[in-house]
């Protein structure tokens, strides 16, 4: 069991991990971080997680549903970063500029369930 890895990590399985098009492409430096995409991002937004830019969505039966981790992160583990999806819509109360969690350490994170969110029903 390889759990979270980053970025065009090569796992057990010999496939690499592949994220879908990123907003920063990998070894692009931003906010003074040399290859920022090389990391693990979180939220503790659930819209956040499951923005159409981020979340893929899978079918079961007649639903549409958006699969969300629910983590534990350690205290001081990560960076907080601004919302960098270009079509968010913040909600009440989200603290926009500090919504995107970096780590670099997988060890870091404890996955705690999986949230099922439906998207819609026919």
């Amino acid at each position: 069991m390889d759990g979270l890895v980053m970025p065009s990590t090569v796992v057990s399985s010999g496939l690499r991990v592949c994220s879908p098009t990123p907003i920063i492409q990998r070894g692009i430096s931003a906010f003074g971080i040399q290859d920022f995409a090389n990391g693990i991002f979180v939220s503790p937004s659930v819209h956040y997680c499951s923005d159409p830019g981020y979340a893929a969505t899978f079918t079961d039966g007649d639903r549409c549903l958006i699969p969300v981790l629910e983590c534990s992160v350690k205290k001081d583990s990560f960076q907080a970063f601004p919302c960098m999806a270009p079509t968010y819509k913040p909600h009440p109360n989200e603290e926009i500029n500090a919504i995107e969690w970096r780590l670099t350490n997988p060890a870091a994170i404890e996955i705690i369930s999986v949230l099922l969110i439906p998207v819609m029903k026919s």
